[in-house]
């Protein structure tokens, strides 16, 4: 099994990605623990805290996320993680036996298996929108014998 580094994220020949998502998920927890006197703070609102938690905890664990191979495991491991992480913002002990689907209710941010959907949807949407792609789309048209578009330039 071969496995080197590529933007920061460690890619594997195997196509697992564990090991990676095991390094962000300790980096993530780190900063999380780093920063608990922002999450204890009672004079910050929960909006405040959701805005500190999405900005710089969620981009620590998600860093690398575009080309993660994941499986139904690796998703389970993220999204305990990131319960984990909302129960510390809100303050919810395990005692307290509150639900997940409550404690999702309560911070209503979304998914985290729907969040690293859109970021690797991202990049393709944009080079959809620029002149080149336009461009190519015009010369596979002429090609496949298509008169080009009359609004082309």
């Amino acid at each position: 099994m071969t496995e080197f580094l590529y933007l920061g994220s460690l890619q594997s020949s195997s196509g697992r990605c564990y090991l990676d998502l095991h390094q962000w998920i300790g980096l993530a927890s780190s900063a999380m623990h780093s920063m608990q006197c922002c999450w204890q703070q009672q004079r910050l609102s929960l909006d405040t805290r959701l805005r500190l938690y999405q900005t710089c905890n969620l981009q620590i664990l998600l860093h690398g996320a575009d080309t993660w191979t994941l499986l139904a495991d690796d998703i389970r491991r993220l999204q305990s993680f990131r319960m984990g992480c909302h129960r510390q913002l809100l303050g919810v002990k395990w005692q307290d036996h509150v639900k997940n689907t409550e404690t999702a209710d309560m911070t209503s941010l979304p998914n985290i298996a729907d969040i690293i959907s859109k970021r690797r949807r991202t990049p393709f949407g944009h080079v959809a929108t620029t002149p080149v792609h336009q461009a190519l789309e015009q010369v596979v048209a002429t090609i496949a014998g298509h008169c080009p578009d009359t609004h082309w330039q």
